[in-house]
């Protein structure tokens, strides 16, 4: 246990020096080994094997096939289409931007792509609108990632690899909580701002509706279909995950840069080459990661932490539901502090055997883990996604924590009943299979 505590002291305080976290991951493990007395020469080995798979290419391919998208024009489509059919209702706005904010984040698998292409758009035109500046700013780094936990997404992925899972399942098990926050988010906009709006006064024409909603379909149509075939042909065994990245990327290509701009007019917002080497920066930096874990996992198995932690536990405690809830703190904790791909590599070689020896479900914790990490993302004091969205309006975080608690409140819901009623999301799992 001690080695593990060296290794995340030396590692979090370092990272918090802003050294790159594969590096300050590197230092961490390195001390720790030196105290355990290993050999360092399992690192190199250690590193190389970690990225050394051909399920992690589709990470990088994953990560190509978002920026692609996000970059691709697809935004405004989305958007214009969501707004043909919800846009009359009260705070139809705030509306617009959750279910906008969960379509975008399957498509591109980002949480942070979706704050900017999004947020981009919408958050002028809500604060025209009269919604506030801090409310605005809250209301799409919540909503940021929403599309995460439904799939396909770049976290999934990752946490089924480390804890050798199907991929698809890892997919599937967040999709109730997805939907059900994202309801629950349309709920509290339409209570703090729909209330308040008046009902346009303008005639409702039942043609004039359909009409807009037609025009709007074909290009969001063609974005929708990205997940639709990723998930489809992952489902139906026509290519594995790591093909469906090399696939997104493909149709990523065909949408945004071939069919948009031909048929629709719609221009990719920045050249290719652009976003082709913004990703490969992006994936490196992964990549690295995924392959210092590795020797963390390395580190973590000679020294025998998870059956040490595993005694120290259940000798603390025999109660499944007990452990749930020291686990439900200490991942929020984690998300509010590490990027989510980290907090997976470096918890789930920990906490997963942990999980499985209170008799918890290999996939029910996938869920609780991935939900818990992208809630800490939205958690002060240091919430990536607050962070964006309060730099693109300017507004300091200590002005939005307010307008904030409802949404915390629904996602702190949401992960109680994901938790402690494990149907919720095992039951796609056992309908699709």
């Amino acid at each position: 246990m001690i080695y593990l505590i060296v290794f995340l002291a030396v590692f979090l305080f370092i990272a918090f020096l802003r050294v790159p976290i594969a590096f300050a991951m590197c230092c961490g493990v390195m001390i720790a080994m030196a105290m355990a007395n290993i050999d360092y020469a399992i690192i190199p080995p250690a590193i190389f094997g970690g990225i050394d798979s051909f399920a992690f290419l589709a990470v990088p391919a994953f990560i190509f096939a978002g920026d692609l998208m996000a970059s691709g024009g697809i935004s405004n489509a989305l958007l214009k289409f969501i707004g043909a059919i919800i846009g009359r209702i009260r705070g139809s706005l705030g509306a617009v931007a959750i279910v906008a904010s969960a379509l975008f984040g399957t498509i591109t698998g980002s949480s942070l792509a979706t704050i900017s292409a999004i947020g981009g758009i919408m958050m002028p035109e809500m604060i025209k609108a009269g919604y506030s500046k801090e409310y605005t700013t809250t209301l799409m780094a919540a909503s940021g990632f929403l599309g995460i936990l439904i799939p396909p997404s770049v976290p999934g992925v990752i946490y089924a690899i480390t804890a050798g899972l199907p991929v698809l399942d890892v997919w599937l098990c967040t999709v109730g909580p997805g939907i059900l926050l994202t309801i629950m988010y349309i709920i509290v906009n339409y209570i703090h701002v729909g209330r308040r709006q008046q009902l346009q006064v303008k005639k409702f024409s039942i043609v004039t509706y359909f009409h807009d909603i037609t025009n709007a379909l074909p290009p969001a149509l063609l974005a929708l279909l990205v997940p639709i075939i990723i998930f489809g042909g992952v489902y139906g065994g026509v290519f594995t995950a790591t093909e469906a990245g090399a696939v997104a990327v493909a149709v990523a290509i065909l949408i945004g840069w071939i069919l948009y701009p031909k048929i629709f007019k719609i221009l990719p917002d920045q050249r290719l080459w652009k976003t082709a080497r913004s990703s490969t920066v992006s994936s490196a930096s992964i990549m690295m990661v995924i392959g210092v874990a590795h020797a963390v996992s390395q580190m973590i198995a000679y020294t025998g932490i998870p059956i040490k932690l595993t005694e120290f536990m259940t000798g603390l405690t025999q109660s499944q539901g007990v452990f749930l809830i020291i686990v439900n703190i200490l991942l929020l904790i984690v998300g509010m502090f590490l990027e989510t791909n980290t907090s997976i590599l470096l918890f789930t070689p920990i906490l997963g055997p942990l999980a499985s020896a209170y008799g918890v479900n290999p996939l029910h914790f996938a869920a609780i883990m991935l939900l818990n990490l992208e809630i800490g993302m939205i958690t002060p004091p240091f919430a990536i996604n607050l962070f964006t969205a309060c730099r693109m309006t300017n507004v300091t975080m200590n002005k939005i924590v307010k307008d904030l608690l409802p949404f915390l409140a629904v996602c702190f819901i949401v992960l109680l009943i994901t938790t402690y009623f494990p149907p919720f999301s095992l039951t796609i799992i056992k309908l699709i299979h």
